[in-house]
C-alpha cells in the first residue's frame, strides 16, 4: 500500500507550503458589510485572530456602528460543510480549518440551552 500523501494545496496541513512565513490571507466579514482582508498567523487563536481585526477595523468607514468587541463571534463553514459558530475562542485557527480562509463576524446568540443542544449533537454525530 503507498504512503499517504497530503495534498500540497491545503493551508491548513502542517507541511503546507503555502505561506512559508506561517501566515495565511484571512478574508473577514464585519456586520456593517465591511470586507477586511487580513494576514493572520495559521496557528493562531480566534481570540488573537478577533483582536488583529479589531484593531485593523478601527481604520474602516462604519467602525462607530459596531458593538464592542465581546458582542461578537466568528462562524465560518467547516471542512464538512457545516456552518460552525467559533464560540470557543481558545482554539488555534489551523484545528478548526474553514473550508475556505474566510471568516464571518456575527452577534452573539445568548441561548445557552440552544447551544447545549447543539454540542450534544456534534457529539452523538447527529446530523
Amino acid at each position: 500500500m503507498p504512503p499517504a500523501v497530503t495534498d500540497s494545496l491545503d493551508i491548513w496541513a502542517v507541511d503546507s507550503q503555502i505561506g512559508a512565513d506561517g501566515s495565511i490571507s484571512v478574508d473577514f466579514l464585519l456586520p456593517t458589510g465591511i470586507y477586511i482582508n487580513l494576514d493572520v498567523p495559521r496557528d493562531a487563536t480566534i481570540s488573537h485572530i478577533k483582536q488583529l481585526l479589531w484593531k485593523q477595523a478601527h481604520a474602516y468607514p462604519l467602525f462607530h456602528l459596531l458593538m464592542e468587541i465581546d458582542s461578537y463571534m466568528f462562524s465560518c463553514v467547516n471542512q464538512t460543510a457545516v456552518h460552525e459558530e467559533l464560540e470557543d475562542e481558545t482554539r488555534r485557527l489551523c484545528d478548526v480549518r474553514p473550508f475556505l480562509p474566510v471568516l464571518k463576524l456575527v452577534t452573539r446568540n445568548c441561548d445557552p440551552g440552544e447551544k447545549l443542544d447543539s454540542k450534544i449533537g456534534v457529539l452523538i454525530a447527529k446530523g
